[in-house]
């Protein structure tokens, strides 16, 4: 296993708040039209962030990018907003579960059989293995436990 210093610049790509998108943005990356963004804000569905001084453009972040593609896709399924709208709060439990273990769980990068590896933390209490997940020729997930010591290097 190899280890680098990058930990802090990939972990940080895993914090969903940073990301932060211009109504039109949002619009062409949901296939929601600006005006439907603004009518669900004025019904208090999504919210546009604060923004300080004299900046009026709208800006959205990643939790109302989830929200407005997922009552997209409910709209486009035949869901009346109402029932779009109830369906994407039932999923936002299970995803914000979802998101909250992998954030806590990955613990890095490292490299397993020359090949890279997601490290995602200790396997065992007494932290003597750690679990890996990596994706084979297949691209399927296939997991690894390895033995651990303080002297193992990884990329992190």
């Amino acid at each position: 296993m190899a280890f680098s210093g990058e930990h802090s610049f990939r972990m940080k790509a895993l914090e969903s708040e940073l990301f932060q998108f211009r109504i039109g943005e949002l619009a062409t990356m949901t296939g929601a039209s600006t005006r439907q963004l603004r009518y669900w804000e004025s019904k208090g569905i999504i919210s546009s962030l604060i923004r300080e001084g004299e900046q009026e453009a709208r800006v959205y972040n990643y939790k109302a990018y989830v929200t407005v593609a997922s009552i997209k896709q409910f709209l486009d399924e035949g869901y009346t907003l109402q029932g779009a709208v109830k369906k994407t709060k039932e999923y936002q439990k299970n995803w914000h579960v979802l998101h909250e273990v992998i954030r806590h769980s990955v613990q890095g990068m490292a490299v397993l059989n020359n090949a890279p590896a997601v490290d995602l933390g200790f396997f065992d209490e007494d932290k003597t293995q750690r679990l890996y997940a990596q994706i084979d020729e297949n691209n399927k997930v296939k997991y690894t436990v390895q033995p651990w010591d303080d002297d193992s290097t990884r990329i992190e």
